[in-house]
């Protein structure tokens, strides 16, 4: 059967970040967010709801009492390799909840691959059963941080592995160049790694937002970039332009499929890009792109 480009696409693609700037909505206020979202009627596109490891605690009681029953609060866990094992005794004592992802950062000054063998010993340990792993990038070793990602797909007990991309913040000095934007999509895609993103994609296309002086990046030209890496198999110079366009013209999303000017990307290629080698991105705010998707006319 032929998947509708559009649920291929969007769907689950926006794990909820209110307790994160811009938003920093306490937890309370941001648990009725997420699950006003969660029996709205745009469900399919949210993905889990974002934590740091710190305050998991916190949860129990909205768990007990607060949240709705019947269905698990789905959780990508910002956390530091240390806290891991606090991690999964959470995990094991919250029914409740269930723990999807770990997102981690490489430290300075350590060696990617050494840092992420014992990353994966301590998850292995920890027994949370097949979780999701994404390592932060940075400016520098990106390259590094990917071959050491490479070279460990398909370990046992281990869900996705993969690399994520910050790309904004609330200062403009957070919001990487389209030229390192797009040097990691074609990187993350030679080394046949699955790439997520994280911070500033408020909007569909770059430029409908700024932080100070810089253009906030658009989700469509991020993920436009990815799929026409996979696909099309195209290199940094041609994706930057890609990331770069503020055309709404240039872009399509359809039931056949997703199209960058006279680049298409077939409905059933995009569902399997999206379940296999592109996640969805983290975001303070959910109903934001989506309004941004319907002034398009993207979504109705």
């Amino acid at each position: 059967m032929t998947a509708d480009a559009r649920a291929a696409l969007f769907g689950g693609l926006i794990d909820y970040a209110g307790l994160f700037p811009p938003a920093d909505l306490d937890l309370g206020e941001a648990l009725v967010t997420y699950d006003g979202h969660l029996h709205g009627p745009d469900s399919a596109l949210l993905g889990r709801f974002v934590a740091p490891a710190a305050r998991l605690e916190e949860l129990r009681p909205w768990l007990a009492g607060t949240w709705r029953p019947g269905r698990p609060l789905r959780l990508a866990v910002v956390t530091a390799l240390g806290n891991v094992g606090a991690v999964a005794d959470f995990a094991a004592s919250a029914p409740a909840a269930r723990i999807e992802a770990l997102d981690l950062s490489l430290p300075r000054d350590v060696s990617p691959a050494v840092w992420l063998d014992g990353v994966l010993a301590v998850v292995a340990q920890a027994r949370l059963g097949g979780v999701e792993i994404h390592v932060e990038l940075s400016p520098g070793r990106d390259r590094d941080l990917l071959a050491a990602l490479g070279g460990r797909q398909g370990r046992p007990g281990v869900g996705r592995l993969g690399a994520k991309l910050r790309c904004g913040g609330v200062a403009s000095d957070q919001v990487p160049p389209v030229e390192r934007v797009a040097a990691v999509v074609a990187a993350a895609r030679d080394a046949a790694v699955p790439l997520k993103f994280t911070a500033g994609l408020h909007h569909p296309l770059r430029g409908m937002g700024a932080t100070g002086h810089a253009p906030m990046h658009g989700f469509l030209n991020v993920y436009g970039a990815a799929l026409l890496a996979h696909d099309h198999g195209l290199e940094a110079a041609d994706l930057t332009n890609v990331v770069a366009d503020t055309e709404p013209a240039s872009f399509r999303v359809d039931r056949d499929g997703f199209a960058w000017r006279d680049r298409f990307v077939a409905a059933d290629r995009v569902a399997a890009l999206r379940s296999g080698l592109i996640g969805g991105y983290g975001s303070c705010s959910f109903a934001e792109p989506l309004a941004d998707l319907r002034s398009l006319a993207i979504l109705t």
